[in-house]
C-alpha cells in the first residue's frame, strides 16, 4: 500500500479543521426604556446611541426607545439607523412611547406589530401590550390565536420567549405579590398595569409548554425608573425578566441592561444583567 496516498488526506483533514472557526456562544441585548425626557428633540440614551453592536447576534427591543418613537417618520430613520429595524435580527415589542402611528412602525420593520421568530433554535412571541385605553394591556384577537397556535405546536425549541413592553404578568399572580400595587395607579415600580387576561388566557399554556420540557421566559422593557432590573423565578419552572434604563439623570449610574449568552448545541442559555457605561 502507498503510505504517501494515506498521508496526503490526513493533512488536508488537520489543516481544514485547524482552519474551521470555534463554534462560540450567540450574544442576545435586551434594550428598553431609553428614551430620553427631551419631548422636542426625539432620542435615545446618548451612552447606547454611541454602543457598538455588531457583537450581538440579536437585539431584544422592549419599548419606550424614544418620548414618541413613532410620532414623525424622521424618529424612525434616526432609529433605523442604529438598530436596523427592519433587520430580522432585531425584534422590537412596542412600548406605549412608541404606538402613535403603528403603520409606520411596520413600514420601517417591515413586519405587523406582532408576531413571531425563530433564532438558533429558540422561539420568540413578540406581543402588543398597548390598547386604546393605555392601562388594559389584553392579549386577544389575531395576536391571542398567534400565540396560540405557537403554544400548540412548539416542539423542537430549547426556550420559548414571549416579549412584552408591559409587565402584564404581575397582575394577580400570587408568587408576585410583592410587586402588586395596592390601589389602581399605585404599583410599587410603575408597572401600572391594572387589568389584563394573562392568568387566564395565557399562563396556562405557557405551564403547558413548560411542562413539555421547553424553557418559557417571559421578558419585559417598561421598567427603569424605579428599578432597573427584575428577574423571578415561579415554581412552574417559568422565568420572568424586565429590563430598562432610567430617564432620570441622578440615577443614570444605576442603569442596567440584560445580555443573554446561547449556546445552541447545548440548549443553553444563560443571562446577566450588567451596566450601562
Amino acid at each position: 500500500m502507498n503510505r504517501k496516498i494515506l498521508f496526503i488526506p490526513a493533512i488536508c483533514f488537520i489543516l481544514l479543521s485547524a482552519c474551521q472557526k470555534p463554534v462560540g456562544p450567540k450574544n442576545y441585548l435586551h434594550l428598553a426604556h431609553i428614551r430620553t425626557l427631551d419631548t422636542l428633540e426625539q432620542g435615545i440614551d446618548p451612552r447606547i446611541e454611541a454602543m457598538d453592536f455588531s457583537k450581538y447576534d440579536l437585539l431584544l427591543l422592549g419599548g419606550d426607545l424614544t418620548e414618541e418613537s413613532s410620532e414623525e417618520e424622521k424618529t424612525l430613520q434616526y432609529l433605523d439607523g442604529i438598530f436596523d429595524l427592519g433587520a430580522p435580527t432585531t425584534l422590537w415589542a412596542l412600548g406605549n412611547h412608541d404606538n402613535a402611528q403603528n403603520a409606520l412602525v411596520s413600514k420601517y420593520t417591515e413586519r405587523p406589530i406582532t408576531y413571531t421568530a425563530n433564532h438558533d433554535g429558540i422561539t420568540f412571541v413578540v406581543l402588543y401590550t398597548q390598547e386604546e385605553q393605555d392601562w388594559i394591556c389584553t392579549i386577544s384577537g389575531e395576536q391571542l390565536e398567534m400565540l396560540q397556535s405557537v403554544t400548540d405546536t412548539i416542539s423542537e425549541s430549547s426556550h420559548l420567549i414571549v416579549m412584552t413592553h408591559k409587565l402584564v404578568w404581575i397582575m394577580d399572580n400570587p408568587e408576585m405579590v410583592q410587586h402588586q400595587g395596592n390601589s389602581r395607579y399605585d404599583w410599587s415600580c410603575n408597572y401600572r398595569i391594572h387589568r389584563n387576561n394573562w392568568n387566564t388566557d395565557i399562563l396556562p399554556r405557557l405551564r403547558e409548554v413548560q411542562e413539555r420540557g421547553v424553557q418559557v421566559i417571559c421578558l419585559a422593557g417598561d421598567v427603569g425608573n424605579n428599578v432597573r432590573t427584575f428577574e423571578e423565578h415561579t415554581s412552574d419552572g417559568i422565568v420572568y425578566l424586565a429590563s430598562g434604563i432610567p430617564v432620570e439623570e441622578k440615577f443614570k449610574a444605576e442603569s442596567r441592561m440584560l445580555e443573554f449568552k446561547h449556546w445552541p448545541g447545548e440548549d443553553s442559555l444563560t443571562w446577566v444583567f450588567v451596566p450601562v457605561l
